[in-house]
């Protein structure tokens, strides 16, 4: 089981190094305007946010995350840069996300899941050899019966 959240993970980290990749190269940068905050830090400070603004192929509304700081707090009307794919416009990252340390983070919990995995294996197999090894001494007849 953890092998499988482990590989989940890390094929989510996987996706986002593309995703982050693909906006490096080929997005289109602006400056979008917070229309409302999806999330905040315990401190109460903008996580995520909602933000509008303009393509060539129309305007578009699409949820973003946000540097958590008093100096960056994003507030409704608060324009914030963004880098998004121009052929799927609603894909879009702060243009403080494009270096990918937040991926970095899913990726390490990714390994630290997978080593455990890896441990609980090792340490299952290890069980099991040593419950066979007593089953198999128990079968094993003795050469000396006392009393027969």
């Amino acid at each position: 089981m953890l092998a499988t959240i482990a590989a989940g993970i890390g094929w989510s980290a996987a996706q986002e190094y593309r995703t982050l990749a693909n906006l490096r190269h080929q997005g289109l940068r602006t400056d979008a305007t917070v229309v409302e905050i999806t999330g905040r830090s315990e401190e109460g400070w903008a996580t995520a946010v909602t933000v509008r603004f303009a393509t060539s192929s129309g305007p578009v509304q699409a949820d973003v995350d946000v540097e958590v700081s008093s100096a960056t707090d994003a507030k409704p009307g608060t324009r914030i840069p963004v880098v998004y794919n121009p052929a799927r416009p609603t894909e879009i990252r702060n243009i403080a996300y494009l270096d990918g340390h937040d991926a970095d983070g899913i990726r390490q919990g990714s390994i630290v899941i997978g080593l455990l995995a890896a441990g609980f294996l090792a340490g299952t197999v290890r069980e099991v050899v040593r419950a066979k090894r007593q089953t198999d001494s128990s079968k094993t007849p003795d050469a000396h019966h006392p009393g027969t």
